[in-house]
């Protein structure tokens, strides 16, 4: 698919093709771990959305077929040297993205090509469809790494209830594309060739709906 290339950074890619809006996480290398930039280029990205009228949905992805998003980068360290104020920085950037998809009014699509985790299954799960390749998985997986997750215990239960919310955040499993669609979380799965082609369906499905009515309706 040829792509009206918008902005590239090193890690971040923003392209235009049909009045979709396509966001790729552009790290497979680090597992498209969110750097800050990242984060901020995100969100400025789907702030611009908004108000352009050539834009109809929002697709976010990632780049390689592995992994769609392994949440913040915890291991990114400051050219400056302070820690501190670099992870409230990181903090205020994760809430900043979460935040800016769930106030645009136009819809946005998780395009899955890989497992989604911690920050990664936040934006997943808070955008308003999810189109996944069959190897996909969803985890939140904080705990294991020593650390609590309010914001992803809050998100999985407000999408998923509270059992679904105790049983990742308390395990920290990998829970397969195959249950994740049995339960509701995933919209669609469909094999990596279809991929991009299922989320562009599901894209303008969305989009042809009644503008209003929708941005009335996300929650």
């Amino acid at each position: 698919m040829e792509l009206g290339r918008l902005s590239e950074s090193e890690n971040l890619r923003v392209e235009r093709h049909d009045g979709c809006l396509w966001i790729t996480l552009n790290r497979a290398d680090k597992a498209n771990a969110l750097a800050v930039a990242m984060m901020e280029g995100a969100t400025a990205a789907l702030k611009s959305a908004q108000p352009d009228e050539n834009v109809r949905a929002v697709l976010l992805t990632g780049a390689g077929d592995r992994v769609f998003c392994a949440g913040a980068d915890v291991r990114e360290q400051p050219d400056g040297g302070d820690i501190p104020a670099y992870r409230k920085r990181r903090s205020a950037g994760l809430a900043a993205l979460l935040e800016a998809i769930m106030d645009i009014s136009k819809p946005v699509v998780a395009v899955l090509n890989g497992t989604a985790s911690g920050g990664g299954a936040m934006i997943a799960f808070l955008s308003d469809a999810r189109v996944a390749v069959d190897s996909a998985a969803i985890s939140l997986p904080e705990i294991d790494l020593g650390m609590p997750t309010f914001t992803g215990a809050t998100i999985a239960e407000h999408v998923g209830g509270l059992a679904l919310a105790v049983d990742l955040v308390q395990t920290g499993r990998r829970m397969p594309v195959g249950e994740a669609f049995s339960r509701g979380l995933v919209t669609r799965v469909v094999a990596r060739a279809e991929l991009e082609r299922a989320a562009v369906q599901v894209a303008e499905m969305l989009a042809k709906k009644d503008a209003g009515s929708f941005a009335a309706n996300k929650v």
